[in-house]
């Protein structure tokens, strides 16, 4: 292997390079052309697939419009049939009361003369169309005289004796083939006989209202016994009510004229099948007319596009060959004449920049480690807080941090942690005053280079001359803020260490709400699965919290025990549903009554028990008597149900009036709620007196 040194070795290591870069070259250039390929199969894809998925919607809707239509044309014909089917058996009724009414009619019914009987019901039915047939019955139900006008019902289907009729007239709709009306004859107060009128359900009948549209049949028993058109012996009919697809027939609607008969209206189903084969081949022409006209429109474009990038791969080339001055000639004024002039000023850009990075490329590799190990403590947002803290002063060279949190008003905030630099020294610092206040309050970034410059620190801050302010946000809402120091003004901050902890801040707020969403799915487990308020185990954690902070600050807070009154006869009269949808509504009326920053929570049962944060005794007792207005104001509802009038009674305790404890706190709560239902409920009491073993923290 040659040595590459100085003289010859040294051309020698130049033309090694040359061939390296001119293979580089060379593959970059076969790509280009199979970036001309995809670029095509791309533009043809975006312009085929919208014409391929309009082209099956325009199909499917102007077929689906046409079958919507051939629907809708059944209606008229089967409303126009059970028309006038009422109308034949209304008007029946007149027909029998001009035949039966007469002396002959009763004359002929007493001598039994059939022959005479049949002869004088036809005189009356061939004066009348409003029926098919009569038949007269004696006073023991026997053929007394019929008459029948022919019918055409279809080939196989045998038209309905008199007899027959006659057993059938039980009921008032009919039987198959033909509707019919029973009418009972009385004389002196006894029955006399009856007669029996009625229509076939025949050809005849359905031609008397056929639309050119729509084809009509009856049907018995999937069996056509009458129809406007030839029907096929395969065709399997449908016998109930409704809209089918029959094979053979088309698109047929089902409804039922009599007990034994139902309608058919159909439209075949030819024409739609056509019309959908048109449409089908029409799209598939212009759908491979658009295909070649877009292959070639695509091909030109891709083009286009491709072979101004082979003078900036080479330029390309250069720069990742070291040449960081490499200019391309700059041939035209639109979108690729300005991406050359930009790459000549990114490789000038380069030449300044490559020093910078390299002197920054251990701390970067820091910074990155910290952002990953700050991303994967999603569960623990103190190591969160902490690790985004130290990640930005080791990022800027800062010699001390705070990071500054709210307290539960949101009205101050107070040092949560702390590098290089004692969080005793500090006290809390209001929102809208000092440094920390003002970017609490407007939510902007703060950079003081000398000791002059505003906004001034307030008292319970360092008072150190250079620094950066940061919020740090979470679900667009400001969680806390970042404080970054260093003892001397002679080595100031820079703008660009402000873009740097703001980044940090920012891609720390990804991890927070990472945390948050965490810690949102512990609360579904610490709240109460009727109210929704919390359960007793999340009330005890919130506990030690806030009496931590209240013995720091030496801030008071206290208890409120809640319970509703003669809550038992509830569940008793009403049964539980009522009651657990009286305890939501309770809970629901207290929660009204408290602010955002004070725990509610069920303590069990009916009993219920709030923390009111930096509230004293007087503040606790005033808040009590607001729930018990807010429970007492309107009777507790249900949907429908009877209201009922419901009170509560109510114990308070105060932190340090009444205790340091948790057992102790709630022991004198519930003291002083005993004694509320003592006094006769639906009150407001207080302890009597401290409770046994008490200590209050001084």
């Amino acid at each position: 292997m040659p040595h590459l040194g100085s003289g010859a070795g040294a051309g020698c290591g130049t033309k090694v390079r040359f061939e390296i870069l001119r293979d580089r070259w060379q593959g970059v250039n076969g790509r280009a052309m199979s970036l001309q390929r995809r670029l095509t199969l791309f533009f043809i894809a975006i312009v085929m697939l919208p014409l391929i998925a309009a082209g099956y919607v325009v199909r499917y809707v102007v077929v689906g419009e046409v079958e919507r239509r051939s629907e809708m044309s059944l209606e008229p014909a089967l409303g126009t049939s059970v028309a006038l089917y009422k109308a034949g058996v209304d008007s029946l009724d007149e027909l029998v009361r001009l035949s039966s009414g007469s002396r002959r009619f009763a004359s002929l019914l007493d001598e039994g003369d059939r022959p005479a009987m049949s002869r004088y019901l036809g005189s009356h039915l061939r004066d009348s169309n409003q029926a098919d047939f009569l038949i007269a019955l004696d006073r023991r139900g026997r053929l007394a005289g019929a008459y029948r006008l022919p019918a055409r019902f279809a080939t196989g289907f045998e038209t309905p004796s008199a007899s027959e009729i006659a057993r059938a007239a039980g009921r008032d709709s009919g039987a198959s083939g033909y509707a019919s009306r029973k009418f009972p004859l009385r004389s002196g107060g006894r029955p006399s006989g009856a007669v029996i009128a009625g229509f076939w359900i025949d050809e005849r009948f359905l031609e008397s209202f056929a639309a050119s549209e729509a084809g009509l049949a009856a049907v018995s028993n999937g069996r056509a016994i009458a129809s406007t058109v030839p029907l096929g012996e395969s065709i399997d009919l449908p016998d109930a009510t409704g809209i089918y697809d029959v094979a053979g027939l088309g698109i047929a609607r089902v409804e039922t004229l009599t007990a034994g008969t139902n309608l058919i209206a159909f439209v075949s189903g030819a024409p739609i099948d056509a019309l959908s084969t048109r449409v089908l081949y029409s799209m598939l022409g212009l759908l491979i007319l658009a295909l070649v006209l877009t292959s070639v429109l695509a091909y030109l474009l891709a083009r286009l596009i491709t072979q101004p990038l082979h003078e900036l791969t080479e330029g390309a080339a250069a720069i990742a060959a070291g040449r960081f001055g490499h200019q391309i000639p700059v041939r035209s004024r639109d979108e690729v004449g300005r991406l050359t002039t930009v790459f000549n000023e990114m490789s000038e850009e380069l030449r300044g920049k490559m020093g910078e990075l390299s002197s920054s490329r251990d701390l970067l590799q820091r910074t990155v480690q910290r952002v990953g190990e700050t991303l994967r403590s999603t569960h623990d947002m103190r190591s969160i807080l902490d690790s985004i803290l130290n990640t930005a002063a080791d990022a800027v060279s800062a010699d001390a941090a705070i990071l500054w949190t709210f307290n539960p008003t949101r009205a101050e905030l107070y040092p949560a942690i702390t590098r290089d630099i004692q969080a005793d020294d500090f006290d809390r610092v209001p929102v809208g005053h000092g440094l920390v206040g003002h970017v609490a309050e407007r939510g902007v970034s703060v950079l003081r280079s000398t000791a002059t410059d505003k906004p001034r620190p307030a008292a319970t801050e360092p008072d150190l001359p250079v620094s950066i302010v940061v919020p740090i946000y979470s679900q667009e809402r400001i969680m806390s803020v970042m404080t970054l120091y260093r003892h001397s003004d002679d080595t100031p901050f820079t703008t660009a260490n402000l873009d740097t902890v703001a980044f940090l801040a920012d891609q720390g707020r990804v991890a927070i709400e990472n945390v948050i969403l965490h810690e949102e799915a512990q609360r579904l487990s610490i709240t109460d699965g009727l109210t929704g308020v919390w359960n007793r185990r999340f009330f005890q954690m919130q506990f030690r919290t806030v009496l931590a902070q209240a013995m720091r600050f030496d801030r008071p807070f206290s208890i409120l025990m809640l319970d509703l009154d003669h809550f038992k006869q509830v569940n008793d009269s009403l049964g539980h549903q009522r009651g657990d949808a009286t305890l939501i509504e309770f809970a629901q009326r207290v929660g009204d009554a408290l602010r955002e920053v004070d725990t509610f929570a069920r303590y069990g049962g009916e009993e219920f028990i709030c923390m009111l944060s930096e509230t004293d005794f007087a503040g606790a007792t005033i808040t009590a008597e607001k729930i018990l207005e807010h429970i007492r104001a309107e009777p507790f509802r249900g949907v429908g149900e009877k209201p009922i009038d419901l009170t509560a009674s109510i114990g308070v305790a105060s932190y340090p009036l009444h205790g340091d404890s948790y057992q102790t706190l709630v022991a004198v709560a519930d003291q002083a709620l005993y004694r509320a239902k003592q006094e006769g409920r639906n009150r407001v009491c207080t302890p009597g007196g401290p409770p046994p073993n008490l200590q209050v923290a001084r």
